[in-house]
């Protein structure tokens, strides 16, 4: 009897499931048109076959924040075979533990380098410069655990402070504050920048530094990533960071993507069907932490003005400062990250830790 049962059950879950990728094969063939389903019918194994088997446009806003909001009621289990899978196509392509990072490994005196985002610009590494650049990768033995924070305004109230500080490498995106310690954490082992940050608050470093230091030492001695070699007006400002920290003497070592493997990195996602202008710093983050992190977790990766409630939300944790529309693909980068996250190669947290 307990046999008979068991298997009535399987074949009810296999029956819904395929009931789901049927509405969503007919959706398909209908130009235009939008998926809207109940999922308060569909258990997690369901959902999780809506999430691979469809595209974010297809859905209806709300009934995506419908479908994100009971997956994320659904026990999220680690899948090793899924998470190196991942791991084995970004080390094929791409090679982050390598060449993330100029080195003096990866690169030598008299080379040509072609900026990533300007293919026809071009930088001679001279002796000068060289000597700039660390002598080997810092992401040569693998990590345990890493938590890459996005800014997300869903990270308001979230709590996740104590939790992602427990990561034992911590990544952040354009120098963020940390002032909203509860929920963001302090711990700060990489932060990147963006260099129209820099520009815009604090003037290129060509005048008064002061905020600047007082600034990079709340991060305490993280690697700070800079794309130096990525468009021709990043160059000289992100030297002038690496100067600053120097002749300051902080504990912070700038170190400067490698435009070659930022350039592979976008062909590696490009072939995925995300198509944007330039890939965001979170997924460069992501990317990087998938490669050289045994287990990752996403925290404040959330592009959109509502949270799960439909409760509007902040832009950023930290401001309402909206995005320059046309060059990141953030919506499709987090349907990236959710059928990731379904697969059980990474952890999205979007609720209260």
């Amino acid at each position: 009897m307990m046999r008979e049962w068991m298997y009535l059950l399987s074949l009810s879950i296999a029956l819904t499931c395929y009931l789901f990728y049927l509405s969503l094969q007919i959706t398909h063939r209908t130009p235009h048109s939008r998926i809207k389903v109940n999922f308060s019918t569909c258990d997690c194994s369901c959902l999780k076959s809506v999430i691979l088997s469809s595209v974010l446009g297809k859905f209806e806003e709300q009934n995506f924040f419908e479908l994100v909001k009971a997956v994320q009621g659904c026990p999220w289990k680690e899948n090793q075979t899924e998470h190196n899978l991942h791991q084995a196509n970004l080390r094929k392509c791409c090679n982050a533990s390598y060449s993330v990072i100029m080195t003096q490994e990866n690169t030598a005196v008299g080379q040509l380098i072609r900026f990533d985002a300007e293919d026809k610009i071009t930088q001679s590494i001279i002796e000068s410069l060289y000597s700039l650049f660390p002598k080997k990768s810092p992401f040569q033995n693998p990590i345990r655990s890493c938590a890459v924070v996005g800014n997300g305004g869903i990270l308001n109230n979230s709590s996740c402070g104590a939790e992602i500080d427990g990561a034992d490498f911590v990544f952040r995106l354009n120098f963020p504050p940390l002032n909203w310690t509860n929920d963001v954490g302090t711990k700060t082992d990489l932060v990147t920048s963006n260099p129209s940050i820099l520009l815009n608050r604090f003037n290129s470093l060509t005048e008064r530094r002061k905020s600047f230091i007082m600034m990079v030492q709340e991060y305490g001695s993280p690697l700070i990533l800079l794309p130096a070699f990525s468009y021709s007006g990043n160059t000289e400002v992100s030297l002038r960071v690496l100067y600053t920290i120097e002749d300051f003497n902080l504990n912070s070592k700038v170190v400067f993507f490698n435009p070659d493997f930022l350039r592979k990195l976008t062909a590696h996602w490009t072939s995925t069907g995300i198509k944007s202008v330039r890939l965001s710093s979170g997924l460069m983050a992501v990317s990087v932490a998938m490669e050289v992190c045994d287990k990752v977790t996403l925290y404040g990766f959330w592009p959109f003005s509502q949270d799960l409630d439909g409760v509007p939300i902040l832009h950023h944790y930290f401001d309402n400062v909206p995005p320059v529309h046309g060059i990141h693909a953030m919506p499709d980068e987090f349907y990236q990250y959710l059928q990731m996250h379904v697969q059980g190669s990474l952890r999205l947290n979007l609720k209260h830790c």
